[in-house]
């Protein structure tokens, strides 16, 4: 299963999610290499549920050994941020070459503002609501990982018209 596929397993559940991370960051323009797909979604009950399902359909399985349905305890997932630093919840795919999800459970910019600001951007028959350069920039700010510092060069060079 590719990224594309993810994609469209979350939108033929109608699930309500933004992309972030490196993908987004290719589909705002700069193209890099990413081997996983980070999203943020509403953590509503309707939308974990639907994502849940999703996720169990389509074969994903949690990096960790807990039920898919962790997600949904706020409690365990603030806990796990407090005692592990998990920044996200991670599935993938049992493929020989696995595909990962990873469920950002602890975004710097909080969902309503990433979905209020986002832009879909269609790649083929998919309809992508892709976060924002600025919000971008600002989740991948401080995290100490180069390649986050090069993707906020990166963007910071599409927000201002030029070529990254």
């Amino acid at each position: 299963m590719g990224m594309f596929d993810l994609i469209e397993v979350l939108s033929a559940n109608h699930v309500d999610y933004v992309l972030v991370g490196g993908l987004a960051v290719a589909l705002q323009g700069y193209q890099r290499v990413t081997m996983d797909v980070d999203v943020v979604l509403a953590m509503d009950e309707a939308n974990l549920d639907r994502f849940i399902a999703a996720a169990d359909a389509a074969g994903l399985r949690p990096t960790v050994p807990v039920p898919i349905g962790s997600l949904r305890n706020p409690e365990l997932i603030e806990q796990w941020y407090r005692e592990k630093g998990m920044l996200a919840f991670s599935l993938r795919t049992s493929d020989t070459v696995a595909t990962v999800i990873d469920v950002l459970v602890r975004p710097k910019v909080p969902y309503a503002d990433l979905r209020r600001d986002s832009t879909i951007v269609e790649v083929g028959p998919h309809h992508i609501p892709v976060a924002s350069i600025d919000h971008l920039i600002a989740l991948k700010t401080d995290t100490g990982r180069s390649k986050d510092a090069a993707d906020i060069e990166a963007l910071k060079k599409i927000k201002a018209g030029e070529q990254p």
